[in-house]
């Protein structure tokens, strides 16, 4: 079930708890979004098709480009 919650001018937040799932919580600035965002979880939860964006939303592009380099480009054979 979603809580949303006012978190100061123009923020509101919204947790997702599901059993059987990480809690899911984003920050919007509006209700109408922060509440549409948590349908949009639930609903994933409740047919089995939820899948957790948090470590893509706070992985950096500098950290993708170094995770490449590493095991993309350094693990093809010399020419």
């Amino acid at each position: 079930m979603a809580t949303i919650t006012k978190r100061g001018d123009g923020q509101w937040q919204s947790k997702v708890r599901k059993k059987g799932y990480p809690v899911q919580s984003k920050t919007f600035t509006t209700k109408a979004q922060a509440d549409r965002w948590s349908r949009h979880v639930e609903s994933e939860m409740d047919r089995g098709i939820f899948l957790s964006t948090t470590e893509a939303e706070n992985t950096r592009l500098c950290d993708l480009i170094d995770r490449y380099k590493m095991e993309i480009v350094h693990c093809q054979p010399a020419s």
